[in-house]
C-alpha cells in the first residue's frame, strides 16, 4: 500500500509539476498576457480536458459574434441614411433570413425579426427596437447602436466567464480519468484490478458504484457551469 501511494505521488508530480525554469516562465508569461497555457508534462491532456464538450459552446459563441457583426453593420447602414428595409437587405440574409425576405417583399419586418429570434435570441431585443422605431419614428440607428453596445458588453462578460469556468471543467474531466490511471498503476505494481472487478460480485458492484459516481461528478460539474452561463 505504501509503495502504491509513493508511485502515485511520484507519477502525479512527474505529470503535473513543470520541472524546467522555462516551463515556469511560460506559465508566468501566459498569466500576464491573459493566454491560458497548460503546465507540466500533462499539458496536452489538460488542453484536451479543458476543451472537453466545448464544441457546442464555441458554436454558440461564434453565432453570437456573427449576430453582433450583423447588428453593427445594420447600425452603419442606418447612420449612412438608408431606410430600415434597405439596411436589412444590404447587410444580407445570413443573420436574419426571414427579415431579409420580408424586406425584399415589403412585408412586416418586425414580425420577421421575431421569427429569426427563435434561432438567434439576440434578435429579440432588436425586434423590439425595430418595432418602437418604426411605430414612433424614434431614432432607430441610435437605439440599435445602444443595443449593440449592451450586447457587446454582455458577450465580453460571457467570454470572461467561459474562461473562468474552463479550469473547473478541465479539473473535473482530469479527475474523471484518474481511476483509469489508478487501474494502470495497479497493473504496473503486479496486481490485476480488472480481474478483481469482474471475478466477484463485490468487485463488480465496486466498479459500478465508482463509475456511476465519476459520471455523476462530471454531469454535476457541467450542470453547475451551465447554470452559471445561463444566468447571462
Amino acid at each position: 500500500m505504501i509503495v502504491f501511494a509513493a508511485c502515485a505521488a511520484a507519477l502525479s508530480a512527474w505529470l503535473f509539476i513543470p520541472l524546467r525554469s522555462q516551463g515556469r516562465l511560460g506559465v508566468l508569461v501566459a498569466h500576464e498576457s491573459g493566454i491560458r497555457q497548460p503546465n507540466g508534462r500533462l499539458g496536452s491532456f489538460m488542453s484536451i480536458a479543458e476543451n472537453f464538450g466545448s464544441r457546442r459552446r464555441r458554436a454558440m459563441s461564434e453565432q453570437r459574434e456573427g449576430t453582433l457583426r450583423a447588428i453593427a453593420a445594420l447600425v452603419a447602414e442606418l447612420k449612412a441614411g438608408h431606410s430600415p428595409e434597405a439596411a436589412l437587405i444590404n447587410v444580407g440574409p445570413q443573420c436574419w433570413p426571414f427579415a431579409y425576405r420580408a424586406a425584399i417583399a415589403h412585408g412586416d419586418t418586425t414580425e420577421a425579426l421575431s421569427r429569426d429570434s427563435h434561432l438567434r435570441p439576440e434578435l429579440r431585443a432588436l425586434a423590439a427596437c425595430w418595432q418602437v422605431g418604426l411605430n414612433t419614428g424614434a431614432g432607430l440607428a441610435s437605439s440599435i447602436a445602444s443595443l449593440y453596445l449592451a450586447l457587446r458588453a454582455q458577450q465580453e462578460t460571457r467570454a470572461h466567464l467561459e474562461a473562468e469556468l474552463a479550469g473547473p471543467r478541465a479539473t473535473a474531466v482530469t479527475l474523471g480519468f484518474l481511476p483509469v490511471i489508478g487501474i494502470g498503476l495497479g497493473y504496473i505494481l503486479g496486481a490485476e484490478p480488472l480481474t478483481w472487478f469482474f471475478s466477484s460480485l463485490f468487485g463488480f458492484a465496486t466498479l459500478l458504484v465508482g463509475s456511476g459516481l465519476t459520471l455523476l461528478g462530471l454531469w454535476w460539474t457541467s450542470r453547475i457551469a451551465g447554470g452559471v452561463e445561463a444566468m447571462l
